[in-house]
């Protein structure tokens, strides 16, 4: 395994070191997931390119800081944490709750800092004014908590069959769902930031017109790429990803 190295702020972690990067791709977890997730992302992209992976509090290196289960108030201290990373160039890449995180801070980088990416790619999330119609899970009993997570098929079968485990990540994808659960979707203009939207073939969660629906949420360029496989279809096809990524950031600036 590669290892991650964790800046003297805990919030980013590298897995390769770029040393003059054109660009940094800033890399939000799904619910449950860590910077872990995008830890090879650095060594298959080239060096114009520098992976910056987020790890939030309660999770990775942070597991013993306390849980934020309120999106805005992740939103704020995400933006706050990050400033020093913004002086050239920047684009996130968000799935599932990422692409959530990646949007609202989109927003709020803009509004409060005047400095918005280059460029969104969300992953496995419905635009936003759908997820309000999603089943919430956050307060099911912990069987039938587990039950909904398996079928998701983003975590491996190890981790589902040890006991231990999954009562120490139950507490993190509870609260992690609770944070997207009560999110509120607040109409706002659209961004003006090139937008590509990725999704699974197979993914229910996330049908190709709630997929299509995040055009309104953008007036730049658009598209959506679709996947082979279910919600987690990223983790069979990370370099066909990244390639899409590296042609669809090199259609707006030199690299």
């Amino acid at each position: 395994m590669k290892t991650m190295h964790v800046t003297q702020n805990p919030w980013l972690v590298r897995s390769v070191i770029k040393r003059n990067p054109k660009l940094k791709l800033i890399c939000l977890p799904f619910a449950g997931g860590s910077s872990v997730a995008y830890r090879e992302w650095g060594r298959l992209l080239p060096e114009s390119v520098e992976t910056i992976a987020l790890e939030i509090p309660g999770r990775g290196q942070r597991l013993m800081e306390p849980l934020v289960t309120h999106l805005p108030d992740l939103v704020k201290q995400i933006a706050e944490n990050i400033q020093g990373e913004l002086d050239r160039p920047y684009a996130f890449f968000g799935h599932s709750m990422g692409a959530t995180l990646a949007y609202e801070l989109s927003h709020h980088l803009a509004a409060r800092y005047n400095n918005e990416p280059a460029f969104l790619f969300l992953s496995g999330r419905s635009a936003p004014h759908l997820n309000d119609r999603e089943e919430p899970i956050h307060q099911l009993n912990d069987e039938d908590f587990w039950e909904k997570i398996r079928s998701f098929e983003g975590t491996p079968p190890e981790i589902l069959q040890h006991k231990e485990l999954m009562e120490l990540l139950l507490p993190i994808i509870r609260a992690d769902f609770k944070m997207v659960e009560t999110y509120v979707h607040q109409s706002r203009p659209p961004l003006n930031i090139p937008m590509t939207i990725l999704g699974g073939l197979e993914d229910e969660s996330t049908p190709r017109e709630h997929l299509d629906a995040w055009q309104g949420y953008t007036t730049a360029s658009f598209s959506v790429r679709m996947f082979p496989g279910g919600h987690f279809f990223l983790q069979k096809h990370t370099a066909q990803i990244l390639e899409l990524i590296m042609r669809d950031l090199s259609a707006v600036m030199a690299l």
